[in-house]
């Protein structure tokens, strides 16, 4: 199923970027969220092109019901972010690609953070894949919403941590 959504930050990319890279502000997330934050990695330098490994754990409560009859436990998901190095215009791409350990079922995105001013956009395109006969594709229907929810809550949460910090 296809994903596309948009929300705006208020707060230059800079902040953006550097709120969205920070271990605490994940793991801030992580818990409004209701996962567990179990690793986080930044790899490279994130004024260049960089890539940042979270695995995160969800309990099978927070999953869509017509995921739970799949799910023994709590469920292990692995996201990488690649960012891109910056545009001329200080924008930057994210290739997003999530797997969840012990199920077929799956998410590539691709994130646009563009500078307006003093707020940043945010555009999300991406697919949810689940591979299991029959169901496959309500799967992944049920789990779209929540990547449109994830993204307003990381940016409603960016705001509020930013102005704290």
């Amino acid at each position: 199923m296809s994903v596309n959504a948009s929300t705006t930050v208020k707060a230059p990319l800079e902040t953006v970027l550097t709120t969205f890279v920070d271990e605490a502000f994940v793991r801030h997330v992580s818990d409004r969220a209701g996962t567990q934050l179990e690793s986080f990695e930044v790899s490279g330098d994130v004024n260049t092109a960089f890539t940042v490994t979270t695995v995160r754990t969800m309990s099978p409560d927070k999953l869509p019901d017509m995921v739970k009859k799949f799910v023994k436990g709590a469920v292990k998901l692995n996201q990488v972010d690649t960012y891109d190095a910056p545009a001329a215009d200080g924008s930057r791409t994210v290739r997003t690609e999530i797997k969840a350990h012990g199920l077929p079922v799956g998410a590539n995105a691709t994130q646009t953070l563009k500078p307006a001013g003093e707020e940043t956009v945010i555009d999300v395109v991406g697919d949810v894949v689940a591979n299991i006969p029959l169901v496959g594709k309500k799967i992944a229907a049920a789990a779209e919403p929540y990547i449109g929810k994830a993204l307003t809550l990381q940016a409603r949460a960016a705001e509020s941590w930013i102005a704290k910090h």
